[in-house]
């Protein structure tokens, strides 16, 4: 089982345009220097490029969007100076697009605009030592709290756009140092904020889409636990106190009390379990110390447990035996470990930071954390303080290899479970880092034999009679087998499907089931699909030299002699000179319709001979008239059209016509009386001519 999966790995990998190594259990210098305090390179804005790279920055804000790009925001370079600037990153194509942002310009202040309104020129201003993130169930990235300039600390909530690059100021003080409003614990108010801090790492998002925070520094250090509800805009303080800075309340580990309290701490590392419980590890307390016990929050119960690890503080830890999982084995006392991830068996894991206190010793070690059996395991890295690493080659993966130690530093994970890191601090010598690594994880180190897990997108709402693609976003998968109920074709077992065509509207499900040697995962997205109505039919009808179209319609385009016409967007033209005409019109949908007509005359005679036409009253409520209405002995047949050309109503020939050989009527009168009010054709057709004049009912 195991050497598949790694053989899947290694063909995953092979075939990326990044072209590195990887093999498990092993780290591998992917992007960015090796060597400290780089200044990086920007690029164009917007454009990514192999040769980009951020500049060294420690402690600002990242996340991982729903499409597996990694990002991040600000950071501190050099004491003293932040960045206001947004990153993104391709695992894929390992490269770096810098998105938003002055460009390198340092210490820049925020432009707040109006709050809830976004704006180009939005801006949250140099921000770092660890804001708060969150991705909403939109793939919108938010951000809270953090110091600004490096001075004074934040407490408001930005919200940032992907699909429309812009920022927005959501809540909060557009000032620094705001001692916010806690309101009563556990009601929601549209006046209630968090005070202002930095360090405030532990952040998660529950399964109702809320985001969730605790702790970090500000005033004091904070012991208080909030809840912010994305659609009213609301911050729920949930528990704990907002104002003192307590000590941990222990309790009895593994049992929940309502009195038991992980006490005010800040730079931890933190995770959400698969059942909606949240988890933090390690972090300090500087009225004693660093912690590094483990602690569950029970949303549904609001209690606080003492999970792992011991209840004193700058504890050395017992490192036991690499890969080897064991009750006993426990990390040292950490913090400003915030690179943390949870694999797809929902195992933790967590990755350097510094241990104690006083001079704060580098670390470079990372750890798994398995919430089932509460037990750690060391898996990589040194059990000794500031590490130098080793880099290795760039893009090939070593045994040898290993990140210096660090703090503050970020942390992403890819689509198949790989962990990333980057970024960050030495502790040893304040040396500010900007590389970029990548740990494949070893499922008989890790524990986790990679379960699959079935995601796909594609454009969904679509026309009858096109085609769409998909776009696969399983994790961990070796085989797929799809079904399109509705499309030809209706099945495949491509990694990604083309061309899958929808001819019928309605909607319909997709169904895709994932496999790897160790299990299966199908999801099946019902009414998935949505194929638009058929576009109303279309017509052309020619008057003299006018061609018409049915009216009606979003959009139109004329063609002449299979060529575009500029400008010919009404749903009527007049033909310049005769040829092949088409029109394509576009319905509401954004689906299209032609029609054509072929040989056409231009500067024909009208169909009722050479005199003027004239139609009145227009609009009508009884009758219309028809004055200047000549016969040349033709037949002439006279019938009304709604707007969309469908016929409506046939004019009795004996209303209009005698059997004379030539003859003149006035005013031919039409009883309109029994329409509903609307625009209609009245049409005329004689002598292979057919005239078409607008008239409205009332």
């Amino acid at each position: 089982m195991i050497r598949t999966l790694k053989i899947f790995l290694l063909l995953f990998v092979s075939m990326l345009s990044i072209q590195v190594s990887a093999q498990f259990n092993e780290w591998t210098w992917v992007h960015g220097d090796n060597l400290p305090n780089q200044n990086g390179n920007y690029g164009v804005q917007g454009v990514s490029s192999p040769t980009n790279k951020p500049p060294a920055s420690y402690e600002g804000c990242e996340w991982t969007d729903h499409n597996g790009n990694f990002w991040f925001y600000g950071g501190q370079h050099l004491a003293g100076n932040f960045y206001s600037d947004l990153w993104k990153y391709n695992p894929s194509i390992n490269e770096w697009v810098w998105v938003h942002g002055p460009g390198g310009a340092l210490n820049m202040p925020a432009v707040y605009g109006t709050q809830g309104v976004p704006a180009p020129t939005n801006l949250p201003g140099a921000r770092g030592w660890a804001p708060s993130s969150w991705v909403d169930n939109n793939n919108n990235l938010w951000m809270f709290a953090g110091c600004d300039q490096g001075t004074a600390d934040m407490n408001n909530l930005w919200m940032y756009n992907i699909s429309t690059n812009e920022w927005t100021w959501m809540k909060g003080a557009n000032f620094s140092g705001s001692a916010g409003s806690p309101g009563i614990i556990g009601v929601p108010s549209i006046t209630n904020e968090p005070s202002a801090r930095h360090e405030s790492t532990c952040s998660w998002i529950d399964g109702s889409g809320d985001l969730w925070m605790f702790g970090g520094y500000g005033a004091g250090q904070a012991d208080d636990l909030w809840r912010y509800t994305i659609s009213t805009n609301m911050w729920t303080w949930m528990k704990g106190d907002p104002l003192a800075s307590n000590p941990p309340v222990y309790g009895t580990q593994g049992i929940p009390d309502p009195l038991n309290t992980p006490g005010a701490r800040n730079s931890y590392s933190r995770w959400a379990d698969k059942f909606g419980n949240l988890w933090l590890f390690g972090g300090i307390y500087y009225a004693s110390g660093t912690f590094n016990d483990v602690w569950k929050y029970t949303i549904a119960t609001n209690e606080w447990t003492w999970m792992k690890g011991p209840s004193v503080v700058d504890d050395l830890g017992n490192y036991g035996s690499l890969c080897v999982e064991d009750s006993l084995s426990n990390p040292s006392a950490h913090l400003e470990n915030r690179s943390c991830w949870t694999d797809s068996c929902g195992h933790f894991w967590t990755f350097g930071g510094v241990t104690a206190t006083g001079t704060y010793p580098g670390k470079n070690d990372l750890w798994k954390f398995n919430p089932v059996t509460n037990n750690w395991t060391w898996v990589s890295g040194s059990s000794g303080i500031n590490d130098p690493g080793n880099y290795g080659s760039i893009g090939v993966s070593s045994p040898t290899n290993v990140p210096p130690a660090r703090m503050g530093s970020f942390a992403w994970q890819d689509v198949n479970g790989n962990l990333w890191m980057g970024f960050g601090q030495s502790p040893s010598n304040n040396n500010y880092r900007n590389d970029l690594w990548r740990f494949v994880p070893d499922p008989s180190c890790s524990g986790c034999s990679m379960i699959p897990v079935a995601l796909f997108s594609a454009p969904n709402h679509i026309c009858p009679g096109t085609c769409t693609d998909f776009v696969n976003l399983s994790q961990g998968a070796t085989s797929y087998i799809w079904t399109f109920t509705g499309a030809s074709p209706n099945f495949s077992t491509d990694e990604n499907p083309t061309n899958i065509c929808y001819n019928s509207p309605g909607t319909f499900p997709v169904s895709l089931i994932v496999t790897n040697s160790v299990t299966s995962d199908t999801l099946t997205l019902n009414n998935y699909i949505t194929v638009y109505p058929y576009p109303p039919p279309q017509g052309i009808q020619q008057s003299g030299d006018t061609l018409f179209a049915n009216a009606g319609a979003v959009a139109y385009q004329w063609y002449y002699n299979g060529n575009i016409i500029p400008g010919a967007t009404e749903y009527f033209y007049v033909a310049p000179q005769g040829g092949n005409y088409n029109v394509v019109v576009t319905d509401a949908n954004d689906c299209e319709v032609e029609a054509a007509i072929f040989d056409v005359v231009a500067e024909i005679q009208s169909a009722i001979g050479s005199g003027q036409l004239t139609i009145f009253p227009n609009p009508a409520s009884e009758k219309i008239n028809i004055s200047g209405f000549e016969v040349d002995g033709s037949e002439i047949e006279i019938s009304i059209y709604n707007v969309l050309g469908e016929f409506v109503l046939a004019v009795p020939p004996d209303s209009y016509r005698e059997q004379t050989a030539n003859w003149k009527l006035p005013t031919v009168s039409i009883d309109v009386s029994n329409l509903p009010g609307g625009i209609y054709w009245l049409s005329i057709a004689g002598n292979k001519i057919v005239t078409r004049i607008p008239f409205t009912k009332e």
